[in-house]
């Protein structure tokens, strides 16, 4: 029997990028780079197979940047976030991160001075397992991660320095209680006992946890060809309490490496690629309990790797806003 077969296969890029200086001051330099990006795939009896789809994600990377006599204060904002859909599938997010980082620093030498470093890194919204889309994993806070350093930074020239510090507190926030409770990235669980045969909850799981040890960090930012930007930080975190079960050379470690190419005026390509590692900090799992998927908690020593591709049409706006 004939059929009629109709082919339908719409695929749909759009991306909007803007980095240009907004401000710049005698004392203040305020960059930024954005990024907008929108996918489209729509199949219909395609014999090739696939499955139509949709996901857009946001970009935004913006610094602000003092200095003044002996005085500067460096301070950077990263937000992304993305959203992917599938045919009968329900939305899943493909990009979250919230990182904020600010360096003050007072110069004790032509190349060295003397710093404090700020960070925060959490995530927007709820993260569900790649299983079973029902059950809960991270969440906003949970964990958020805040970094308080002093020490010294090494810094020959302004788009690379070396942080270095003995005396670091980092501190891990679960601010859901669902995660708490089962001890999610290394806080106290919650405690039970047995009451009438039943388990009961009779203490919350905490909801944060600090620990205190040294701290490195190297950064490079730089336009390494024309129309080539790099921007790549490593950072190290060794803890001198809480060690658990971690080995002698154990330490959180966190590398983010941001590549920029704008191959003509209106495209450009862009990769984005974290590695983490994180020992001795619980991940959640889920354990198939009495036919039952429930989430625990489990040894979080694998290296987790993260890589983030782009290609699409760009478009740079001119300063709007320059005072010398």
């Amino acid at each position: 029997m004939n059929k009629t077969l109709l082919v339908l296969s719409i695929f749909l890029s759009a991306s909007l990028f803007a980095q240009d200086t907004v401000i710049e001051t005698k004392y203040w330099k305020i960059t930024g780079f954005n990024s907008v990006n929108l996918n489209q795939v729509a199949l219909s009896n395609w014999q090739a197979g696939g499955a139509s789809s949709l996901s857009g994600n946001i970009v935004l990377k913006w610094y602000a940047n003092y200095k003044k006599d002996k005085v500067s204060w460096d301070n950077n904002v990263n937000l992304m976030y993305g959203l992917y859909k599938e045919k009968n599938k329900a939305v899943e997010k493909n990009e979250d991160l919230i990182d904020l980082n600010s360096i003050f620093g007072y110069q004790a030498s032509k190349k060295w001075q003397y710093a404090v470093l700020f960070n925060f890194k959490s995530q927007f919204a709820p993260g569900y397992d790649e299983d079973y889309d029902s059950i809960k994993i991270s969440n906003f806070m949970a964990p958020g991660y805040l970094t308080l350093s002093a020490g010294m930074r090494y810094q020959p020239v302004d788009w690379f320095y070396i942080f270095l510090s003995p005396i670091t507190l980092k501190s891990t926030f679960v601010v859901d209680q669902e995660l708490a409770d089962i001890g999610a990235f290394g806080v106290d669980p919650a405690v039970y006992d047995s009451i009438s045969g039943e388990l009961v909850k009779t203490q919350d799981g905490s909801n944060s946890l600090f620990r205190y040890g040294a701290f490195g960090e190297v950064y490079l930012g730089k336009e390494i060809a024309k129309g080539l930007a790099l921007e790549s930080k490593f950072n190290a975190f060794y803890s001198y309490n809480d060690r658990g079960n971690l080995k002698a050379l154990d330490m959180d470690i966190n590398w983010a490496t941001f590549l920029n190419y704008k191959l003509k005026d209106w495209l450009s390509m862009s990769l984005f690629v974290n590695l983490v590692y994180l020992p001795g900090q619980a991940s959640v799992e889920v354990d198939i309990i009495d036919g039952v998927p429930t989430p625990e908690t489990g040894p979080s020593n694998l290296v987790q790797i993260k890589e983030t591709f782009g290609i699409g049409i760009t478009y740079n706006f001119a300063n709007f806003v320059e005072e010398k």
